[in-house]
């Protein structure tokens, strides 16, 4: 029994409900690194469509993520009932505002007052945090005398949208320890605290998230409407065949974007790319001695053959694929399968690294 109640207390469980699929991802904390118990995840695209109402008599597509949510729990058996949840990137707002440096109380109430600049709703709506990234001395007043600056990151979220993702846990045994935007999982997957300044493109079925880390703080956000689903969709338009034959080409190692003679032109890639060369001129323009370290490439829809190369020549810059399982122990008999999978799973990892960075900042 009592290997049974330290297992509970030692096992961490991510939960990211994406627009594809809902994965869940469960690590544990041994000898002092993390590692992976269990995952697990649920195919969306099923219930995206109509059902059979004599079949399942479900009244929103909010019963029927809740219903798949709990199937998948149970087949997976998690161990512990606190779960970390995030919500998409698209739904919330992440921007940097550089204040006079001012006690925290002050900065509380500069925020209450600047919030509604950035928010485009009523702040009554929206969850708001914030902390500081940095301080600085680089301006100077009138008579000369460098002044202190800091940077604040704000970040908010629509209080109905989290509330909608508290509501999937009602009614069951599970409790939401903790909600935060993707965009914080995806960082503490890929970078954690590594020091350097690196862009992560992050590329979903529907949406792409464009991420700029500076020694592992969170600078830039950008939601990019378009996705592996926009990249699936002109391949088979340009070979005139179907959609799922379409991701079976994405997958089956053709490179069709850097070859001179086959290739197949994809806008959604460049559009991409051009956002990410307007966020790195950007972060360029306003630290002039600071330069991208590296892109990294994140996601399920990242994995088009080719990929690397293509962002890698358009950017000027080192291009990697990002590895969420870097730091994490796992089962060799699993390796084959984390390869494939793994990358797709930087979400709900990092929301699981969450609850571990919460047990260590206790001790």
């Amino acid at each position: 029994m009592l290997g049974l109640f330290e297992s509970k207390r030692n096992r961490f469980v991510g939960i990211d409900f994406g627009t594809s699929a809902i994965k869940v991802i469960e690590l544990s904390y041994k000898d002092q690194k993390p590692q992976l118990e269990n995952y697990g995840w649920f195919d969306l695209s099923g219930i995206l469509q109509p059902v059979d109402v004599r079949q399942q008599k479900f009244s929103s597509y909010e019963d029927k993520l809740k219903a798949a949510l709990h199937n998948l729990l149970k087949k997976l058996n998690i161990k512990n009932n606190s779960v970390h949840v995030a919500i998409p990137g698209f739904s919330g707002l992440v921007v940097l505002i550089e204040f006079p440096n001012m006690k925290n109380d002050e900065i509380d109430k500069a925020i209450e007052f600047e919030a509604h600049k950035y928010i485009p709703t009523s702040v009554e709506e929206v969850s708001i945090s914030w902390e500081i990234i940095n301080s600085k001395d680089e301006s100077k007043d009138e008579q000369g005398v460098l002044k202190n600056k800091v940077d604040i990151l704000l970040v908010a979220a629509p209080k109905k949208e989290i509330e909608k993702y508290s509501s999937l846990f009602e009614g069951t045994s599970l409790k939401m320890q903790s909600i935060e935007l993707e965009t914080f999982s995806i960082t503490r997957a890929l970078i954690g605290n590594e020091k350097g300044s690196f862009l992560i493109m992050d590329m979903g079925s529907r949406a792409t998230n464009m991420i700029l880390v500076e020694n592992g703080s969170v600078i830039i956000n950008r939601s990019i409407d378009m996705g592996g689903n926009d990249i699936t969709n002109t391949i088979a338009d340009s070979l005139n065949i179907s959609k799922q034959r379409a991701e079976i080409f994405k997958k089956e190692g053709k490179d069709f974007i850097n070859d001179k003679e086959n290739s197949i032109l994809i806008p959604v890639l460049e559009l991409l790319g051009g956002e990410a060369k307007r966020i790195m001129t950007a972060y360029k323009e306003k630290n002039k001695a600071s330069k991208i370290d590296k892109f990294i490439i994140s996601g399920g829809s990242c994995g088009l053959t080719g990929i690397e190369k293509y962002f890698q020549n358009m950017l000027g810059l080192e291009v990697s694929k990002g590895d969420p399982l870097k730091n994490i122990s796992y089962d060799k008999k699993l390796a084959s399968n984390m390869e494939k999978i793994g990358s797709s799973f930087s979400v709900a990892i990092g929301l699981a690294l969450r609850g571990i960075e919460e047990i260590r900042s206790k001790k």
